[in-house]
């Protein structure tokens, strides 16, 4: 009789069951909807729980096709296995992704008979029946299992059940000033306090009760005021005052102002960085002293800024500096953010109090408790969408467990950030954004930046050579579309997922050239035909690729590494696919060639020192010592266009390099624009070479988020 073939067994992980033989996965013994290629990768990350299954690995197994986009199907299939699973990629339970390398799956894995059956084979034989028991023992016996099992039951209620999901129940507007809103926010239980910032631009201190209302502003005697933190008694305001503007980083100092009005007391000659995201600092703990930091160094010192002293130090590496700081009810955590521009991704960190025990959480930042302690409420950024996110902290007696996962609290229409419960711990203040951008062109005869392409929300321009058509980025959502310079024959050229960047028109003007990246990805290098088709990854890598332009004769293309310290600058021949380094380029971003080809102009990573190539000599020359932005070449290649600081404390310019003589002229100030996207503003140059600069007309107002806790 020929032997019985061995069936695979099924593998278990939480409460679901993936069965091999019959190809189904099942919830509960309920049959879920996955097949294909997501049921195959899913299956041979289970039979490799616990390691790293890299992308190389899945391509030979799953997408051996040389010819299939195997980065789009691969992160398509991720998603259908997390969305199935009910997973998330910022705090998985199942599958981590480990970026450039590959995926991981880390819950645990079991394999075998159901388990009853098994709990039913390895049960101990039943003892012999005993003789019974008196009734009064009996009955003291019936009496002590009960109190035991009542016990039981609230100990596992208050300590072990998990708890269900908050829940949003309505969304109520405070605000409705139209006016640009930044956190964090902060509020003494009868009004919020954050900070606008006015046309010129100006900040302004503002409160608004807690029931909405007109916003009243605060009289403070400072020129560039930001809101940081409230005390806990809910008396004094902790803000930052814009001092220096050196290059690539910002400084700020610190005042205590009473709310009920009067001078600001300084704190010392305290210097709290900043990151993009604000300043880095907030009030202690202990209520008589500030925590902030200086690059990587987190420090705290006293009110009067005496007696400071290093609390932790931060990693490095490619990482901003932290920033958001917030201490539990309890005193005993210390929670901040970083970000990494390399993955373009911020991580909430958690520590003691003391900075000790220092380790990254989960994506996300810019968080606060909830009064009782109960909940971390924070704002993560997924596909250019911010959301509020709620972490449960505790379960009865015992601090949260570690296997905890956040659940999402928000998801659209408009983003939010900058959350801050309210005292009572009903509801949740954050600012809602609407996001949308205008392109403004400055007019020289009146001296004033005007709409250009009104009614399309877009950034990153870019025109044809003869100067009749124009390819751009609609905002937010990062669409690469083509049209007519008046708006008219409009075609979209890129689709959701991918992300596109600063494109470019090919010399012909038939093909665009951008970076663009899909979700769990970096930037690479795109180019699709401007009458549409499939966009086509030229140069695949795990290294970042972006500002990307054409050489002169169009069979180049030139391009800086993203997120990669000291990388160089490299040019890639469209012909042979060969990639060579252009000499010195170390540490250089943004390379630009000028129109007749004699020139490269590229910016400076450390320093932002705006730096020009002459290809005769193969030299460096420094044309612009102070921080320097978003360099373009005029039509005719006789001028060079940048924003620049033209002295320390000032605003941008929108300056120029005469190339005959190299001299520096001023063109406009750029106060005059008004708000600018994402903190900076997109700059270029129209067909006429007057300049465009991309202006936030997003609307954005302080909302109460009704909510519903388990």
């Amino acid at each position: 009789m020929a032997e019985a073939k061995t069936q695979p067994r099924p593998l278990r992980f939480g409460n679901f069951e993936l069965d091999l033989r019959a190809g189904e996965l099942r919830r509960a013994g309920v049959k879920l909807k996955l097949s294909g290629q997501p049921f195959q990768l899913l299956t041979i990350l289970l039979e490799h729980a616990g390691e790293v299954v890299t992308r190389e690995e899945l391509r030979e197994q799953l997408w051996p096709d040389t010819f299939v986009d195997f980065d789009h199907n691969l992160n398509k299939a991720i998603n259908k296995i997390r969305e199935v699973l009910r997973d998330s990629a910022e705090s998985p339970r199942f599958v981590e992704t480990l970026p450039r390398r590959g995926y991981r799956f880390i819950a645990p894995v079991e394999s075998g008979e159901p388990a009853s059956k098994k709990l039913a084979e390895e049960a101990p034989p039943k003892p012999p029946p005993k003789a019974s028991l008196k009734p009064l023992h009996y009955g003291l016996m019936v009496f002590a299992v009960a109190l035991i099992t009542v016990a039981a039951l609230t100990l596992w209620k208050t300590a072990f059940r998990t708890q269900g999901a908050p829940e949003v129940q309505s969304f109520i507007k405070l605000t409705n000033d139209g006016q640009g809103k930044f956190g964090p926010m902060a509020t003494d239980g009868s009004r919020i306090y954050f900070t606008e910032v006015l046309p010129g631009p100006r900040n302004v201190v503002v409160q608004v009760s807690v029931k909405g209302g007109d916003t009243a502003p605060l009289t403070v005697p400072l020129k560039q005021p930001w809101v940081l933190d409230l005390s806990r008694d809910g008396s004094d305001l902790l803000l930052a005052n814009d001092e220096v503007i050196a290059p690539q980083y910002q400084t700020h100092s610190l005042w205590v102002q009473p709310v009920a009005g009067g001078s600001p007391r300084r704190v010392g000659t305290v210097l709290a960085g900043s990151t993009g995201f604000g300043a880095s600092a907030a009030f202690g703990a202990d209520g008589a002293s500030v925590i902030y930091a200086e690059r990587h160094d987190v420090y705290s010192a006293a009110l009067d800024g005496s007696s400071p002293h290093k609390v932790l130090t931060t990693e490095s590496g490619a990482s901003s500096g932290p920033f958001a700081f917030r201490f539990s009810p309890d005193a005993r955590a210390l929670r901040f953010s970083q970000y990494d521009p390399e993955g373009d991704t911020t991580t909430i960190m958690d520590a003691a109090t003391n900075g000790e025990r220092s380790h990254p959480m989960f994506g996300g930042c810019c968080g606060e408790w909830t009064p009782n302690g109960s909940f971390f409420i924070f704002q993560n950024t997924l596909d250019g969408k911010s959301n509020l996110w709620a972490l449960p902290e505790k379960r009865g007696l015992w601090r949260r467990n570690r296997d905890e996962k956040p659940t999402q609290l928000t998801a659209g229409p408009l983003d939010f950030e900058y959350p801050a419960p309210s005292k009572d711990g009903k509801e949740i203040f954050a600012i809602g954004t609407s996001p949308q951008a205008e392109v403004v062109r400055y007019d020289s005869r009146i001296s004033e930046f005007i709409p250009y392409l009104p009614g399309i929300s877009a950034d990153c321009l870019a025109f044809s050579l003869d100067g009749q058509w124009v390819t751009y980025i609609s905002y937010p959502d990062g669409l690469l579309w083509r049209s007519r310079v008046d708006g008219s024959e409009r075609l979209q050229l890129t689709f959701p997922p991918l992300r596109a960047e600063l494109p470019r028109w090919s010399h012909d003007a038939k093909q665009i050239v951008f970076s663009a990246k899909l979700p769990d990805s970096v930037y690479n290098i795109f180019l699709v035909s401007s009458e549409g088709g499939t966009p086509q990854r030229i140069l695949p890598s795990e290294q970042g690729q972006m500002d990307v332009n054409w050489s002169p004769d169009g069979n180049s293309l030139i391009f800086a590494s993203d997120g990669i310290p000291n990388a160089p600058i490299s040019i890639l021949d469209l012909g042979t696919k060969h990639v060579s380094t252009l000499p010195g380029s170390n540490g250089r971003f943004s390379p630009h060639w000028s129109p007749d080809g004699k020139y490269i102009a590229a910016i400076t990573t450390d320093t932002q020192t705006l730096m020009l190539f002459d290809i005769a000599t193969q030299r460096w020359a420094e044309i612009f010592a102070s921080h320097a932005a978003s360099e373009t070449w005029s039509r005719d290649g006789k001028y060079l266009y940048f924003q620049g600081l033209i002295a320390p404390d000032t605003f941008f310019r929108v300056l120029r390099l005469r190339l005959s003589d190299r001299k520096i002229e001023e063109i406009a100030d750029m106060r005059k624009v008004g708000r600018v996207t994402a903190g900076w503003s997109w700059f270029g140059l129209a067909p006429d070479d007057s300049p465009l600069v991309t202006r936030d007309i997003s609307t954005q107002e302080v909302y109460a988020l009704e909510m519903d806790w388990p």
